[in-house]
């Protein structure tokens, strides 16, 4: 009781210095508001991927730098995807068009001029400029990569357009909905959520979680696998735990264990223990695993990038790993760190890098990003439609709370609402349709 109580304080207390953040950031933006002018040729701060981290740099930026600058962002999705709810809109039907955001309001109140959105793919970075697919070369002085890990369906869509996002999750609906017999590999967030949404909405389906650990969310504490454990048995999920599949069989329609077991399967979804990424083959779900969206600054700093996944190296400034590239950041998955890889922790990264930036502009030393056990490091565990989880830790006291749902569509009215849209009202899309 003890440890908990100290925990309870020190998450009010980081909560407390949040909010006196955002309140001085508010009254700086609006200070910022009027001082801004916008100039003929201003420099770029160019920031490539717009999710949780490439998002709130530039929205910080946006908010923050000085005239003669300008923030321009390159992303090649037209909406926001909210992949967190992707998982549970693969099970769920009628939800699919809350998992994608539009972009801009979340600008709202910055001053004209200071930002601009580019929808488009960048083929290159080199050393002052990028090259993007649509022949434009775009100089920069300074470069934000943001650009995540290489995921698909259902946790990373890899399509660009509204539509195309929600024609995949329904046809994963249709293609669970349709299956009898489903194994799940992978006993983390993504697979123990999958497999206790399928069996609560489908009760009559057999559904395997196939975990090559001894424990459930191993990233976590065993408070989570323990309660994970429970309430998968608890649906009649079969969890088997430190096995591998050896071969799935197309034909046959069955999985076969290392040790030889049999198991029968007309759809099997793999998925790794931390962020899911997952790819469609026929007849199954295939998880392709976790690889930084690195490739396009490969060339450029070739040390700078681990060979082991593709994360991008970086100083404790978030500046990449390469002296000869100070002007060049990166924050989000990307990032080569042992810390936690969730929304959280790149928007505690966003706002190291967007202050470094200015830094850099005024002449001023960088700060360094350390991570926030207490605000990174804990999870929001969904088990069933209507269960949540949730864990704390700060690295050394651990805490579980259980509470009810009735938020089907889990936090998407929110995340809407946080991202400066009214939910769920996407007027540019609906008017194309």
């Amino acid at each position: 009781m003890f440890n908990i109580t100290i925990l309870i304080f020190k998450f009010v207390g980081v909560v407390f210095v949040a909010l006196g953040n955002a309140i001085n950031r508010k009254i700086a933006s609006t200070i910022h508001r009027y001082r801004y002018n916008l100039v003929d040729s201003p420099k770029n701060i160019v920031i490539i991927g717009v999710s949780f981290a490439g998002y709130h740099t530039a929205k910080l930026l946006a908010n923050s730098v000085p005239t003669g600058y300008q923030i321009v962002m390159i992303e090649k999705s037209s909406h926001f995807q909210f992949t967190w709810v992707f998982p549970r809109f693969s099970v769920v039907k009628g939800h699919e068009h809350k998992a994608f955001i539009p972009y801009g309001p979340f600008f709202r109140g910055a001053p004209k001029g200071s930002w601009r959105m580019i929808q488009d793919t960048v083929l290159e970075v080199n050393t002052r400029t990028i090259s993007l697919q649509n022949g434009v070369k775009l100089d920069y002085e300074f470069l934000v990569l943001a650009t995540g890990s290489h995921a698909s369906s259902p946790s990373g869509l890899n399509v660009n357009e509204k539509n195309d996002g929600i024609t995949i999750l329904q046809r994963l609906q249709n293609r669970i909905q349709n299956a009898s017999d489903m194994v799940i590999v992978g006993g983390g967030p993504a697979g123990v959520e999958l497999a206790t949404d399928v069996k609560s909405a489908n009760p009559h389906k057999n559904v395997t979680l196939i975990h090559s650990r001894k424990t459930l969310l191993n990233n976590f504490g065993t408070k989570v696998h323990d309660v994970a454990l429970e309430a998968l048995e608890g649906f009649g999920v079969r969890v088997i735990l430190g096995e591998r599949i050896q071969t799935y069989s197309e034909d046959d329609g069955r999985v076969v264990l290392e040790t030889g077991e049999e198991i029968p399967c007309d759809l099997s979804v793999r998925s790794p223990d931390w962020h899911p990424g997952w790819r469609l083959i026929r007849p199954k779900v295939r998880c392709a695993g976790q690889k930084a969206a690195s490739d396009i600054i490969t060339a450029l700093c070739p040390d700078a990038v681990s060979p082991s996944g593709g994360f991008v190296k970086v100083k404790s400034t978030l500046q990449i790993a390469d002296d000869r590239f100070s002007n060049i950041y990166a924050a989000g998955d990307v990032v080569a760190s042992t810390g936690p890889k969730n929304g959280r922790s790149a928007i505690q990264q966003a706002e190291i890098v967007s202050n470094n930036v200015i830094r850099a502009i005024r002449g001023q030393s960088h700060t360094m990003y350390h991570s926030n056990m207490l605000m990174e490091g804990g999870i929001e565990l969904t088990l069933g439609l209507d269960k949540n989880v949730i864990y704390l830790t700060d690295g050394l006291r651990d805490m579980l709370l259980t509470s009810k749902s009735k938020d089907i569509a889990l936090k998407s009215e929110s995340c809407w609402k946080m991202m400066g849209a009214k939910p769920f009202l996407d007027e540019a899309w609906e008017a194309a349709q």
